[in-house]
């Protein structure tokens, strides 16, 4: 079984022209690519993203600048962005998801916009041909839960943590159990995120997750100003897992 790697970059950190670098190199080893809109409270996100979205917004930061670069790029890995409403919102919803298409992007991730409320952005969304990517907590309920499953379309992100991003996981068998439950009611695939920092913290996982997400490790290892650290990293976690398992790019898939 291949477990999939989607690293998580933060757009034009730590500045446009290092950003483009670290894109460049990051293409080599992802399987998806989530790139998150820096904003100036990010609720969900730890202090090393809080800190490094911070720095891009006092350096002057242009959506429209990222998806110049997407649109130039035209990346063959899949991109999953990730934002909060206000910046979606202030640049106009369906003008940002019209450009996000038009960008090459696969996925929109909004995490401040719950389930029940995302059924305009999720029309909005298909009428693009983007997918909207819900969420499963571990303290999601099973009626709840069901809904979400039945309704998920690209992957499922399930949340490792009951906090913020770039926490520690602690034990394997709850979210063992919600992997378990949420299988019951969907066949798109199942990502995990928050929490993973290295790739010995997916080896519990590995049966029942499909892809990992990693962030806050990221940004630590770009604040080390030093590529190979960063492309070591990368390698461990493409090297992890059974590499027999074909990537699925189909119309449910990533």
């Amino acid at each position: 079984m291949k477990n999939l790697f989607f690293p998580y970059l933060l757009a034009n950190y730590p500045d446009p022209s290092r950003f483009e670098e670290i894109l460049d190199l990051t293409l080599q080893y992802a399987d998806t690519i989530e790139i998150g809109i820096p904003f100036t409270d990010p609720v969900a996100d730890g202090p090393v993203i809080a800190n490094a979205a911070a720095r891009v917004l006092e350096n002057g930061f242009s959506i429209d600048s990222l998806f110049h670069l997407l649109q130039e790029k035209n990346p063959r890995v899949p991109i999953a962005l990730m934002s909060y409403a206000n910046p979606i919102l202030a640049y106009g919803r369906k003008e940002f998801l019209e450009a996000s298409a038009q960008s090459g992007v696969r996925h929109l991730i909004v995490p401040d916009v719950p389930f029940e409320e995302s059924m305009p952005w999720r029309a909005l969304t298909k009428e693009v041909g983007l997918s909207w990517i819900s969420f499963v907590s571990l303290l999601t309920r099973e009626e709840r839960l069901k809904k979400i499953a039945e309704s998920a379309e690209g992957f499922l992100y399930l949340l490792a943590l009951k906090g913020i991003t770039g926490a520690t996981i602690h034990g394997p068998e709850q979210i063992i159990s919600q992997a378990r439950k949420i299988r019951q009611h969907t066949t798109v695939p199942l990502v995990l995120g928050f929490g993973v920092k290295s790739v010995e913290d997916t080896e519990p996982f590995r049966e029942n997750i499909d892809a990992f997400i990693v962030g806050s490790q990221i940004i630590e290892c770009i604040d080390s100003n030093n590529l190979n650290d960063l492309e070591a990293f990368y390698r461990s976690f493409h090297a992890g897992g059974d590499k027999s398992r074909p990537y699925n790019d189909g119309p449910s898939g990533l």
